[in-house]
């Protein structure tokens, strides 16, 4: 009896420890919960105090960068940057710091500004090791004796709150870019205008890979396109996909932000207002670039203004150029054309009517010309037979045609007082000089004939280029008094293999258009891909272009709804693309993919549909998932290259990069 009763006291006991341990377990456990909870909440609070001390920095630096005019700190003469600019840079970012910490040391263990623009990265405070320990996951090699760009990373380190909240540590990276560069060259896609009937046109269901700049935007589910006859006509679409920041400097854009709807798979941007925002000057910094061109060139110095235009001044300088004219003798290279009524007679082609004027023609044999040349009248240089090398200065007072069948190299400047026309049938023309004409510049070049100019183009009135079934390569700057046109061949192949390969800065002074042709960056010395930043006075337009192509891969692959890099059937148009006045771009029947951006100052209008365009007549009925027909890849790269013939502004600018924590 007695050994029953303990056997059930033992039992009592023993199930009593066992929902004792229970209970504290699940004590344990709720306090444990309790306590990551609590862990949880203070490592958030603790990452966006440091974010929103990082974005005070960074408005807080815009406001003191007008302390360093940029026209102040150039040595125009030296073509590079004052020291003084370094020094002062450097004070304005270690004053910056001393700010911060100031006014917000409660909520971090510490903070840094670490430049990491070339070379070792280095420290603003140098006593603090903030930051020194993180990796650079890029190398950048700016020449800061030249370039204004600077690349900071904003460091701070989270201050643990309070013991009790447990262990909360963590490295908070800001990437801005300061750079001089103009306001349009930070966007994707872009207008600045803020009145009516004016701003951002999205029609359809466009890309934008990269941030956008609007003071007004309207969107439309109809994308726009033109018929054959020139009827205007509409097909329904989605609705744009905007996948980066959308910045503004006004608040017409809410009411379209806050409805999802208004956006593909409802996703609307984010919608911000601290974005900097600069005009250029468009006639200043063309005649600037006139001007350095004229130097470049020893000619005078003059600007085109309301009673004399670029033609003119470009042939009266030309006129003023030291030079014996060529005496026409029987040994010479330099023949007179007798009785030529047209170029029929010269090319079988039925190019330009020619009285009397000179030929050079490599018919009997290869020509070399080491002295300069100087005609009073038109000239032919033709490679009929054999190569023509001149290593010498050409001046032609009246026009000059340039037409190969054989390699064509012209290695010093040409000047033209009237019109230039390039003509290559075989072989290739390489221009090695500056191109001064002060009438209009064509140049044509066919099926796999090589063309290169690798000087600077200065022309008084128009530049035409016209790449058929072949690449025409400029690594040099373009100047045109008035339009730009870029033509290739309407009737090849359904892929664009008709291009223009730019390592340029390029100033319209009227309309830029181009169609039917590729734009893709010519490749340096070093193997680096470059691009062409277009800047046109009047009105851009870019049409007809991979017309009717498509993607390798229809469908996408996530965001931000990109083709594959490698896409064999799309090469992107690699530039941006500016005009003073008006642009609209139509991806319906066209594939555009531009690697770069597009900014219109007074109105931008982007038409697009989304999937396969077989012909105008058969637009795609499904969209959904299909990637877009007008597709903008913004391309940072810019923002780090000193591209000397740009318009430098008053100031230098803010481009935030990445944020990251650790």
């Amino acid at each position: 009896m007695n050994n029953e009763r303990g056997n059930t006291l033992i039992t009592v006991m023993l199930v009593s420890l066992i929902f004792t341990v229970l209970g504290l377990s699940i004590l344990a456990s709720s306090i444990g919960s309790v306590k990551r909870t609590e862990t949880r909440e203070s490592d958030l609070d603790v990452t966006y105090d440091s974010i929103k001390v990082l974005e005070t920095m960074t408005a807080d630096l815009s406001g003191k960068l007008s302390s360093l005019p940029l026209d102040y700190y150039m040595d125009f003469e030296n073509n590079k940057v004052k020291g003084s600019y370094n020094t002062d840079i450097r004070n304005l970012l270690s004053s910056l710091l001393s700010d911060t910490k100031k006014n917000s040391s409660s909520s971090f263990e510490c903070i840094n500004i670490i430049d990491v623009s070339s070379g070792p990265p280095a420290a603003v405070d140098p006593s603090s090791s903030c930051g020194r320990q993180l990796e650079r996951d890029t190398i950048f090699t700016l020449d800061t004796d030249k370039d204004f760009t600077r690349v900071l990373d904003f460091v701070l380190v989270t201050k643990n709150p309070a013991e009790t909240e447990g262990k909360v540590a963590r490295t908070v990276k800001k990437r801005i870019i300061l750079s001089p560069l103009p306001s349009f060259l930070k966007y994707a896609v872009g207008s600045e205008a803020d009145e009516e009937d004016s701003g951002l046109f999205l029609n359809g269901s466009p890309n934008i890979a990269g941030n956008t700049f609007a003071n007004r935007l309207a969107i439309d589910e109809d994308a726009h396109y033109i018929y054959r006859n020139g009827e205007e006509k509409t097909v329904s679409t989605p609705k744009p996909s905007l996948m980066g920041d959308l910045y503004s400097s006004t608040s017409h854009l809410l009411p379209v932000v806050s409805e999802s709807k208004n956006f593909y798979r409802g996703q609307a941007p984010p919608l911000k207002h601290d974005s900097q925002f600069f005009n250029i000057n468009f006639d200043k910094t063309m005649n600037q670039r006139i001007a350095a061109l004229q130097r470049e060139a020893k000619l005078d110095v003059r600007m085109p203004d309301d009673t004399e235009k670029l033609k003119d001044i470009i042939s009266l300088g030309i006129k003023k150029l030291a030079g014996t004219s060529y005496q026409i003798n029987p040994e010479g290279y330099v023949k007179r054309i007798e009785n030529a009524e047209s170029q029929t007679s010269l090319t079988s082609k039925d190019v330009i009517p020619l009285a009397e004027g000179y030929v050079i023609d490599s018919g009997d044999e290869k020509i070399d010309i080491k002295t300069d040349t100087k005609v009073n009248g038109d000239l032919v240089i033709m490679s009929t037979q054999f190569p023509i090398d001149m290593d010498s200065t050409i001046i032609v007072n009246g026009d000059l045609y340039i037409m190969s069948y054989k390699d064509i190299i012209l290695s010093k400047n040409i000047y033209v007082t009237g019109k230039t026309v390039i003509l290559n049938y075989g072989g290739k023309i390489a221009l090695s000089g500056d191109l001064l004409s002060a009438d209009s510049i064509s140049a044509e070049s066919y099926n796999g004939a090589s063309l290169i100019m690798n000087g600077n183009i200065m022309t008084g009135t128009s530049l035409t280029l016209r790449p058929n079934e072949t690449s025409i390569i400029i690594n040099r700057d373009i100047i045109t008094g008035e339009h730009l046109t870029i033509n290739g061949n309407e009737t090849d192949g359904s892929i664009e293999d008709d291009a223009v390969a730019f390592d340029s800065v390029v100033y319209a002074g009227g309309k830029a258009s181009i169609s039917n042709a590729n734009i893709l960056g010519s490749t340096d010395d070093k193997g680096n891909e470059q691009q062409i930043i277009l800047m046109a006075k009047d009105d851009l337009l870019i049409t007809r272009i991979d017309e009717f192509n498509k993607y390798s891969s229809l469908d996408e692959d996530g965001e931000p709804y990109l083709p594959k890099k490698f896409d064999k059937n799309i090469t992107p148009l690699k530039g941006f693309f500016y005009t003073e006045r008006e642009a609209t771009l139509y991806g319906v029947g066209s594939l555009f993919y531009i690697h770069g951006g597009v900014f219109a100052k007074q109105k931008l209008t982007i038409n697009a549909v989304r999937g396969v365009t077989e012909s105008i007549d058969d637009l795609p009925k499904l969209q959904e998932g299909k990637l877009s027909r007008f597709v903008v890849k913004y391309d940072q790269e810019v923002l780090l290259k000193r591209i000397e013939t740009l318009p430098i502004m008053e100031q230098l600018q803010i481009f935030s990069d990445e944020l990251l924590v650790y």
